[in-house]
């Protein structure tokens, strides 16, 4: 009989703990689904990515190789010419710019890559409780980490197979930074309301946990350092930047070090994209540091030129590399434009702002000429082949941008025989007068192709200058103020010399209320110069829509033109905005390219 009445009582015990195992089997099962998920989104992110990349080196190769190899046959067949309409007609409305964004095409990249997380984010997800919730924003916190990795690598495969080299994908990755943050806060956010609700808020004092909020302060110092530091003092920005990058990636590996959940992977995989890209650079400016000197000269308002003594095998006029004097700072290195080379040199030319540059320029005021220890990291940039695939180009500058389009220039008049009738519209856009002189030894050897048309600009010349203008002018005298907006300089050189100049309007500029501009009638501008004499300079800033216009409709329509441009974001929206107005399905193959760096 006692045994009869306790079997319903050990009965009831065995039903218990049965009943809490397979609640326990059944929570099991569900993270391991919801962990199969979360790999699931890191493949899927992966896919999506690579087949944006695809679709970019395709258009790209593609286009490249019908330029220098499609037959005249090809190209007058009815599908090509199908084919190159409507590629023309998706590239005129993506040229286009959007506020906030460099172009269309820059808005609609970024928008997928939004679409991309918000659907890998919110898919396949339990929302019964916040733990799941948590782990999905801590796995989308590392993916992303990885793409701004692999968007920030100085030696990116991207240069080669899509001709975007990593200055040309800096909006991109603040783009990824800032959404790689957001997550990161709503992980530790949710992390947090999900031991409170369990009431176990002590598991944040485990040091799984303390890494994890370590890794989520160091993207908040990262934060700051953008929006307050960068626009400031941008070398502070840049070490604050790498130190704490590191300390997030070392102690995001240790907030998640199991390797059955895979998530360390994707964490190992971004700092072994990072060192070794590091590590590369390291190797490449020790190399360089070998018997090498650079050569400071001070030139007018802040210029600086640098001569280094060795130069890489790579590097052409137009790319950049980063430059190390360790007399000036010790510890940074700083991107310059390459304006020429030869086996044995390479020459630079710097603008002083602040900082480094600055630093520099004063040293060499007070020894010019002096040689200094030096290396260099590079040639970075992907620039296209001018001298192939373009039988016009148009290179347009401001200011020190002119390092850009000089090198571009001088490289094409080196590549090209004197028989090509490849032709370059020159146009460059200075404040002050005496910063041309930075470039004298340039502007000497570009006089000397007859395939190069130079127009010169000066949005501040000085009232000696104009009165110099006015008596030398053609135009009849007038007074100094008028003079300042209506005035300049024509010389009369033989014809020969004389190079076809684009018909020129110099308008209102809408941007700058201080600085009043020439507005004249169009007028046909001669204007030559040696190395010994004044250059001719025109008060204002270019007409630029006019010029890609006219040298366009100037243009076969089984021709290419090429316009380039570095400078000011006032200049580079002009450019942008008259290149786009002529990309049109009738007509010369029109191609935009335009170095504008995001530090």
């Amino acid at each position: 009989m006692p045994s009869n009445h306790s079997s319903p009582t050990h009965g009831g015990g065995n039903s218990t703990s049965s009943g809490a195992a397979a609640a326990a089997a059944a929570r099991k099962a569900k993270m391991a689904y919801q962990r199969l998920q979360n790999q699931h989104a890191a493949k899927y992110y992966a896919a999506g990515v690579l087949g944006m990349i695809a679709i970019f080196a395709i258009f790209h190769w593609a286009r490249y190789l019908y330029s220098l190899y499609a037959s005249n046959k090809m190209k007058r067949s009815r599908a090509m010419k199908a084919l190159v309409s409507i590629v023309r007609a998706i590239r005129h409305v993506l040229t286009h710019r959007v506020p906030g964004f460099t172009s269309i095409g820059h808005a609609v990249v970024v928008l997928i890559y939004v679409v991309i997380n918000v659907v890998l984010t919110l898919t396949y997800m339990d929302w019964s409780n916040l733990t799941p919730i948590s782990k999905r924003l801590g796995w989308m916190t590392l993916i992303n980490t990885s793409f701004i990795v692999f968007l920030a690598l100085k030696n990116t495969p991207l240069a080669f197979l899509t001709a975007y080299s990593y200055e040309r994908l800096n909006l991109l990755h603040q783009v990824g930074g800032y959404s790689t943050i957001i997550f990161a806060f709503l992980h530790a956010i949710t992390i947090i309301m999900g031991f409170e609700k369990i009431h176990r808020p002590a598991m944040l004092l485990e040091l799984a946990q303390i890494n994890g909020m370590t890794a989520v302060s160091a993207l908040f110092v990262l934060l700051v350092f953008a929006l307050l530091i960068r626009r400031v003092r941008y070398e502070v920005f840049y070490i604050s930047h790498i130190l704490m990058f590191m300390l997030f990636i070392i102690t995001a590996a240790m907030h998640q070090p199991n390797i059955k959940d895979k998530a360390i992977i994707i964490t190992i995989l971004s700092g072994a994209m990072w060192g070794s890209d590091r590590t590369l650079r390291g190797l490449r400016i020790l190399w360089y540091a070998y018997d090498n000197r650079a050569t400071i000269t001070p030139l007018p308002h802040g210029g600086t030129r640098i001569i280094l003594r060795r130069s890489p095998s790579r590097s052409v006029p137009g790319t950049h590399c980063f430059l190390w004097i360790p007399k000036i700072r010790a510890i940074e290195m700083h991107p310059f434009t390459i304006v020429s080379k030869t086996p044995y040199s390479l020459e630079l030319v710097v603008a002083a702002y602040d900082g480094f540059t600055n630093d520099l320029h004063k040293y060499a005021v007070k020894h010019p000429g002096t040689s200094l220890r030096a290396s260099f990291d590079g040639p970075y940039g992907s620039l296209p082949d001018f001298a192939r695939v373009a039988d016009k180009v148009i290179l347009i500058a401001g200011g020190s941008g002119a390092s850009f389009t000089f090198g571009v220039a001088l490289d094409i008049c080196k590549k090209l025989r004197n028989t090509s009738e490849k032709t370059i519209e020159f146009i460059w856009t200075v404040r002050e007068q005496k910063q041309i002189s930075w470039f004298q030894k340039e502007l000497a050897e570009l006089q000397t192709s007859h395939r190069v048309n130079i127009i010169l600009h000066a949005t501040r010349p000085s009232i000696h200058e104009v009165r110099q203008s006015t008596s030398r002018s053609p135009i009849s005298p007038v007074d100094e103020e008028k003079a300042l907006h209506d005035s300049f300089s024509f010389s009369n050189p033989p014809q020969s010399l004389v190079p076809n100049s684009p018909i020129l309007s110099l308008p209102e500029d809408p941007e700058k209320d201080e600085i009043h501009h020439a507005q004249t009638s169009h007028r046909y501008i001669d204007h030559a110069w040696s190395s010994t004499s004044s250059v001719n300079i025109l008060p204002g800033r270019p007409d630029v829509d006019h010029i890609v216009k006219k040298v366009v409709s100037e243009t076969g329509d089984d021709q290419r033109v090429v316009v380039a441009a570095c400078g000011p974001d006032g200049l580079m929206w002009r450019v942008r905005k008259a290149t786009a107005g002529v990309i049109r399905v009738g007509g010369p193959s029109v191609e935009l390219h335009c170095e504008q760096f995001g530090w």
